[in-house]
């Protein structure tokens, strides 16, 4: 158990840093691209990128049945049955990798005139990167089972430090193109060339840690089955999941202007931010779930399940009211006039946030433990009510009403049905659930928002320095309430990991 722990932590750490890595890089990168692309053709590229992530349902859950069943027979340091799913798995993605190359090559001969774009030269552009990143995400497949599964051995760390150097080395250099003229296809090559490096030495990385793993195509059917039976849900919460988070920029291009979708686009990556530091949380912890359930430790599991919602609720509901008083001047120094509206829909996705981020721990749960059927029954209700909200407030409305379509579910559901369901599956009151949630959440809200009121009403945030020392006096506030939150074994294991 107190190896468990240490990987756990070490995971945590790791993808922390990993992922202020990429928080720093983009805070720069963004308004850079921005203000050379415009409006219209940065939202053609955010455009391109969400129409490529929908080609990862071609992984099927595969992914996430990797990591179930690998961290499981780790557990038992069974390479026997791990050489059997990894290789199968190796040859399913094989295929999927082919298929979506060459599927995303057909689709570039009609795809741009689906959307509102005048300039021919401009379409000519987006073709070619988008079969760019058909190549980049065939040899994502290629890669996956041997070059992406560290964290099914309780190893993310090693995936988060080669993404971490990949960013730094992508970042440089599209902003060395960038300053010298290139456009959409010289970004998408470098994409492609990084990620095959990343890749590369992802695979030689897990060879060398565990030298008992084979390196083939061999395909075993019961293994197959195996992955099959657990991916399928998968599937469907992908597909869910990419229609939540993955084609706000594509339905504001064919309702409303591409231009629209490059407004939209900046606010919705930094929510998107927001939920994968949480992820940085579930992630990891699926795997240690599995390895908890195959242990038999449900109360231990329970007791995660309490103290995550109770943290992280403190945590997101901190973070929206800290958008309240600062998006505005964020979005003011950070990017060109022409994004002033990304403040309104930062505001609004961070209300929707508060209430999804908690549940982020329940999902890592429900997938350790092979109940993920819960998760899919909730999100294909928010992905029906957020398609029937987009289609009545996103043309009226535009960015604005494409974020309250997001929100509204967000805030119903995991209020709702969501905890209902997982109160069920863990033997915990829905009422207790509610209460750890609200209890903390307002603790968080109501800490940010009485120094942010008195500092907004003393000082005016006219520049970054002042923007800095406001937000840094508040998160330092916040990092102080909230370490009295901690129960006090919590504490206590905090300290020790800091120590060392």
């Amino acid at each position: 158990m107190a190896q468990l722990q240490r990987y756990f932590l070490k995971n945590i750490f790791s993808s922390s840093t990993a992922f202020a890595i990429r928080i720093i890089l983009n805070f720069f990168f963004i308004p850079y691209i921005t203000s050379m692309f415009g409006s219209t053709r940065y939202g053609v590229w955010v455009i391109i990128f969400q129409t490529v992530s929908y080609f990862t349902l071609f992984d099927f859950g595969i992914n996430s049945a990797l990591t179930r069943f690998v961290s499981k027979a780790f557990a038992k340091k069974d390479f026997k049955t791990i050489n059997k799913i990894l290789t199968t798995a190796n040859s399913l993605y094989f295929i999927i990798g082919t298929v979506v190359g060459i599927s995303i090559y057909f689709l570039t001969e009609f795809y741009f005139d689906l959307l509102a774009i005048s300039s021919p030269e401009l379409i000519a552009e987006g073709n070619t990167a988008l079969i760019l990143l058909g190549v980049f995400l065939a040899f994502q497949f290629y890669m996956m089972a041997f070059g992406n599964s560290h964290g099914a051995f309780q190893r993310l760390d090693i995936s988060k430090n080669l993404i971490a150097v990949e960013e730094i080395i992508r970042i440089g250099v599209m902003a060395l193109l960038l300053y010298n003229g290139y456009g959409l296809v010289a970004l998408a090559l470098t994409i492609v060339v990084t990620t095959i490096l990343r890749s590369s030495v992802g695979v030689i990385w897990l060879k060398k840690i565990h030298p008992e793993i084979k390196l083939s195509f061999k395909f075993d059917k019961d293994s197959a089955r195996q992955l099959f039976g657990y991916s399928k849900i998968s599937f469907f919460i992908a597909l869910c999941w990419l229609i939540l988070y993955g084609s706000d920029a594509f339905l504001l291009g064919l309702l409303s202007t591409t231009a629209a979708a490059g407004i939209y686009a900046p606010g919705a990556q930094l929510m998107l931010y927001v939920r994968n530091i949480i992820n940085i949380i579930g992630v990891p912890l699926i795997p240690a779930i599995s390895h908890l359930e195959s242990q038999e430790s449900f109360e231990r599991i329970q007791t995660i399940y309490l103290k995550g919602i109770k943290y992280i609720s403190f945590i997101s509901f901190a973070i929206f009211s800290s958008m309240i008083f600062f998006a505005e001047p964020f979005v003011h120094l950070w990017l060109d006039y022409e994004f002033s509206s990304t403040s309104e829909v930062m505001v609004i996705l961070a209300l929707g946030t508060a209430f999804f981020l908690p549940q982020i721990i329940g999902n890592a749960i429900l997938f350790g433990c092979e109940k993920h059927k819960v998760i899919l029954q909730v999100v294909i209700v928010e992905t029906v009510l957020k398609l029937f909200l987009v289609f009545y407030l996103a043309a009226p409305l535009g960015v604005v009403g494409m974020a309250l379509a997001n929100t509204i579910p967000q805030v119903v559901l995991y209020t709702t049905l969501y905890p209902f369901l997982i109160s069920k599956i863990l033997k915990i009151s829905y009422g207790r659930i509610l209460y750890e949630m609200l209890k903390t959440g307002s603790l968080g809200f109501i800490t940010v928002f009485l120094f942010s009121f008195i500092l907004s009403e003393f000082f005016i945030i006219e520049s970054w320095t002042s923007f800095a020392w406001q937000v840094g006096l508040i998160v330092s506030i916040t990092i102080l309430v909230g370490y009295f939150i901690l129960e006090k074994d919590d504490r206590t294991m905090l300290k020790d990991f800091v120590r060392k």
